[in-house]
């Protein structure tokens, strides 16, 4: 699976593009910027974890900017500060986001975590676009990458805040890329599925021995490159996503019925929902 990030380079010439990269101190966002170094473009780096951030920036050798993505002001500073360092910004990849652990169901969470999901997960990408997408519009080129999830396809079960902002966000995307589309804004919404990162509880680059529904960062981020350079609007990890995302439209109702019985089979194995071993029953 995936693709080598030497055959990327033989597609499409990303060197000296400027992109900026929010959530790049782990996982995805780790690994986004480590292979577009490779690929000779021009990264900036941006988390709300500062050690973590100063660790990777520094091995990657990039400049960064703490930044909480939930507070506009900090992404106002985010871009006004890349854009000093770097110019224009050619690539945006809006990839920070947050998951509770021990949502459990609906009615689980109180208005403090909808509200932090909501801002992180989907208000995040309306304040980047809000302060990139302009200068690219006017220049009619750019391109905005949001790394989103596959919740936002299928709903995750024990994740009901993350499923529904993270399908808010895909809908964010979708009205980007219909709005701009024609003013030279290409728009992609990577929508990832079971990857072996910190969300997870994975610390560790190495996958599990019991990984066979679970992909590396390190993978996860050579699709959606191989995506982007594809012009993709949706970029999948798991080619096998669609075959449930067209199963779960044609027939809703069943849909439900098969979740319910998932939800039943996983609490009967395990005692209750646990987000870190979700990839085990898939």
């Amino acid at each position: 699976m995936g693709i080598e990030s030497k055959n990327i380079g033989a597609c499409v010439n990303l060197a000296k593009k400027n992109i900026v990269i929010t959530g790049a101190a782990s996982g995805i966002g780790e690994a986004l910027a480590s292979h577009f170094v490779k690929l000779k473009a021009n990264v900036f780096l941006a988390d709300i974890d500062q050690p973590k951030l100063s660790l990777v920036a520094e091995t990657l050798r990039c400049s960064y900017n703490v930044c909480d993505v939930a507070n506009e002001e900090d992404v106002f500073a985010l871009v006004n500060h890349a854009e000093t360092e770097l110019g224009q910004i050619d690539l945006f990849c809006s990839n920070a986001g947050i998951l509770f652990k021990g949502e459990a169901v609906p009615l689980a969470l109180d208005e403090e975590y909808w509200m932090k999901s909501w801002c992180v997960n989907v208000m995040s990408h309306v304040y980047a676009a809000r302060h990139v997408l302009p200068q690219m519009i006017q220049r009619q080129s750019g391109y905005f990458l949001q790394i989103i999830s596959a919740a936002a396809l299928l709903s995750q079960i024990g994740a009901p805040a993350y499923s529904a902002t993270k399908s808010a966000a895909l809908s964010f995307a979708e009205s980007l890329a219909i709005s701009y589309g024609h003013e030279g804004i290409k728009v992609s919404a990577a929508c990832p599925q079971y990857v072996a990162t910190p969300m997870l509880g994975f610390e560790d680059t190495k996958l599990p021995r019991d990984a066979k529904n679970l992909i590396s960062a390190d993978e996860a981020a050579l699709q959606i490159i191989d995506g982007v350079l594809q012009e993709k609007f949706l970029i999948l990890t798991d080619s096998g996503l669609i075959k449930f995302f067209e199963r779960k439209h044609k027939d809703y109702d069943q849909w439900i019925i098969g979740m319910q019985r998932l939800q039943n089979k996983i609490v009967h194995a395990k005692g209750e929902i646990n987000l870190d071993n979700m990839y085990k029953f898939i």
